[in-house]
């Protein structure tokens, strides 16, 4: 007799993000969101799943969900989640954390909001 699987409902009091997106309901989606084998990440287009001819065998690079927008938890849209590798994910956040220092880190943090499409970000709203 297969399995059944539980269903994993939405957390229902978060005072946070850390709350939220440390929650079962969280991991299964986000889980749900990396599973295609075909992704690619919108910006370096690194595949997930690359072969490795010489092992003969494939690698899963690893890729985070990104949330662009809070304003719809906990029924995200497309658009509020960003699915990126992450090495990528962690370049633009530490751009991020170096904007304030001005010049050319001013110019890449400013990239790096344009791809996290910060623009007009709501922030977080206890359900």
């Amino acid at each position: 007799m297969p399995r059944i699987k539980k269903e994993i409902l939405p957390p229902e009091h978060c005072t946070s993000v850390k709350d939220y997106e440390q929650s079962k309901y969280w991991a299964a989606k986000s889980k749900k969101l990396l599973e295609p084998k075909d992704l690619m990440c919108p910006v370096c287009g690194r595949k997930r799943w690359l072969w490795m001819p010489r092992k003969k065998k494939w690698k899963c690079i690893r890729f985070v969900s990104h949330h662009t927008a809070y304003s719809h938890c906990p029924n995200e849209q497309e658009k509020d989640i960003l699915v990126i590798c992450w090495q990528c994910h962690d370049l633009f956040h530490l751009l991020l954390r170096l904007e304030k220092w001005g010049g050319v880190f001013a110019e890449l943090g400013q990239i790096a909001r344009r791809v996290f499409k910060y623009e007009g970000i709501q922030t977080f709203k206890p359900w």
